[in-house]
């Protein structure tokens, strides 16, 4: 990476991580390794992961996060994903491109007629009972105060057309996007923060009759409704940050969704089922 290129955000980041941000991560591979004995002790069909895989967006650490996460990338079709905005993290091309190079066996829809603006919305038909719908909101964000991100109109406009879709018809749909377009209060979140357009994503999610909206970027791992929507609001939070790891299990059944919310056993080095 050229040094002008720490010139930016990322230097800040840089610093903040140097200056004792980056020890809640200590434990990240271990965590990632118990991730993976988890799914394959407890056959989960389909992994869904809602970004950040790394802090800077750096092509070094996009290639270390893409051998960690290898095992729960197979087959390919068994896993979807967005990038986080710390993947997507300075104002230039090579952020996306950097991201696109190491998940490109993953990044590709089953309906791609209606993808936008290069690659997305992704969409996949996971067995004959569930739909996932991702969404990339993460953007460059130049400047440290502001963290935010937006999910493109291109990519609003043809929700609708997707949800009417007869192949998704009758399916349990997964809307998946990196922002939480509300916080665990039921709150949106901030303008620097959040997602800007999420009132607009929110209306459109109106036509889902069951579903789920799953999300990340808030490091925290929660459940909450979303008035007059056929479909609740699951933030992952973070399966590797020291004190806040979690993820969801999610079983679809006839009557909607049973979630599970998993986290770390910090005395066994394990991940378990919240009682």
């Amino acid at each position: 990476m050229e040094w002008k290129e720490w010139f930016s955000k990322r230097a800040v980041g840089a610093i903040n991580l140097l200056r004792g941000r980056g020890k809640i991560f200590d434990d990240a591979r271990e965590k990632i390794e118990a991730l993976i004995r988890f799914k394959e002790a407890n056959n989960i069909d389909l992994v869904i992961n809602t970004g950040d895989y790394t802090a800077l967006g750096l092509e070094s650490e996009l290639k270390e996060a893409r051998l960690l996460v290898d095992p729960l990338m197979h087959p390919s079709e068994n896993f979807i994903t967005v990038p986080g905005n710390h993947d997507i993290y300075v104002d230039e091309v090579k952020s996306h491109s950097f991201f696109f190079e190491q998940f490109r066996s993953v990044l590709y829809s089953d309906m791609p007629e209606y993808c936008r603006g290069g690659h997305w919305p992704l969409i996949r038909l996971a067995g004959p009972h569930v739909g996932v719908i991702a969404l990339n909101s993460a953007r460059p964000n130049p400047w440290p105060w502001m963290s935010s991100g937006s999910i493109p109109q291109e990519q609003l406009d043809v929700l609708d057309e997707i949800l009417a879709d007869d192949r998704l018809r009758g399916r349990f749909i997964f809307i998946i996007t990196h922002y939480a377009p509300l916080l665990a209060d039921g709150t949106s979140d901030t303008r620097l923060h959040g997602i800007i357009n999420a009132e607009r994503f929110l209306d459109k999610c109106r036509l889902i009759q069951s579903g789920a909206i799953l999300c990340g970027h808030v490091h925290q791992t929660y459940h909450v409704p979303a008035n007059g929507l056929n479909c609740d609001i699951y933030c992952a939070g973070s399966a590797v940050t020291e004190g806040n790891e979690g993820f969801w299990v999610y079983e679809v059944e006839e009557a909607g969704v049973k979630a599970k919310r998993i986290r770390w056993n910090k005395a066994e080095r394990l991940f378990i089922v919240e009682p």
